[in-house]
């Protein structure tokens, strides 16, 4: 029997909105301005011959046999107001932002592999899917907390400060949701490669990944 592997990834799409001078629109009631859409899950599975494998899968540490690829992903479009505050500095106002949360396995297993590795590839994709049953809710609360929060940027040219200002927007989205969903993940996954060691142990998948969410919720 051969190990496996999880590795998750991460990515966010942005796009966004100003204009100097506007008046914050962020009055408004919180709920009504922010808007996510989830997603489903977007499982590919991939056998492969191993002299000649995927060009795009991850490489392999011999003896391992199979690597489940997990990436999370957020789109996000922000609606902002700008405030010059003086030479090449800009204070933004959140004022709507419209989210779409992601989620993507590739599951890569050696042709005609063991029922055993397949099943363990498939515990990783349950733990994914898992943290991802609550995206969305955890969408909406980062977005309702910046509804109407300010930041102040920098630059070489008040447009350059504007931008500055929005990336601290996104970047702030991005770091408060991928804690929330794609670190709690990446560490059951871990903890569910060692229940099993990595597949190697008798251990059924299904209660391994039920010892691998829990032992996270009760650290």
């Amino acid at each position: 029997m051969s190990l496996r592997r999880n590795l998750l990834k991460a990515g966010l799409a942005l796009g966004g909105v100003g204009l100097f001078g506007a008046a914050p629109a962020w009055a408004q009631q919180r709920s009504s301005a922010v808007r996510v859409k989830r997603e489903e899950p977007i499982v590919r599975r991939v056998e492969f011959n191993p002299r000649r494998p995927p060009r795009e899968m991850p490489p392999l540490t011999p003896p391992e046999a199979g690597v489940c690829l997990t990436t999370f992903e957020l789109g996000a479009n922000v609606t902002y107001s700008a405030e010059r505050l003086g030479r090449n500095r800009a204070r933004v106002y959140v004022d709507e932002l419209d989210l779409v949360t992601r989620l993507r396995f590739d599951i890569y297993t050696v042709k005609d592999a063991p029922p055993k590795l397949r099943a363990h590839e498939e515990g990783h994709r349950a733990i994914g899917e898992h943290f991802y049953a609550s995206a969305s809710q955890i969408a909406a609360e980062i977005g309702r907390r910046l509804i109407g929060a300010t930041f102040e940027g920098t630059g070489d040219s008040d447009t350059a400060a504007q931008k500055d200002g929005f990336a601290q927007v996104v970047a702030t989205i991005e770091r408060d949701y991928m804690a929330r969903v794609r670190v709690p993940s990446a560490a059951a996954n871990e903890r569910f490669d060692a229940i099993t060691n990595h597949g190697l142990d008798p251990i059924h998948e299904a209660e391994a990944v039920k010892l691998a969410i829990t032992a996270g919720s009760r650290a």
